[in-house]
């Protein structure tokens, strides 16, 4: 294969999946994988106290709650 069509290729697959090679730039940065994105929403205030009440009282931490509910919801 010639030098640029590989370099073609690399790059083509690096624009594809940025993520993927971010990550591994972090890493070799910090020898640690992040598997973990923060997301920001926004919820109706009421709702949000009286989860944040509920996750307290079942010991239940917050972050795990939503994120299993998003599996549930696409069937992951």
């Amino acid at each position: 294969m010639s030098s640029d069509k590989f370099l073609r290729l690399a790059k083509m697959i690096s624009e594809r999946d940025k993520p993927v090679f971010d990550e591994l730039i972090n890493y070799e940065k910090t020898g640690k994988i992040r598997s973990k994105t923060r997301m920001n929403f926004t919820v109706d205030k009421s709702t949000a106290a009286n989860f944040k009440k509920y996750c307290k009282n079942n010991g239940y931490n917050m972050s795990s709650k939503i994120e299993n509910a998003m599996k549930e919801m696409i069937d992951y």
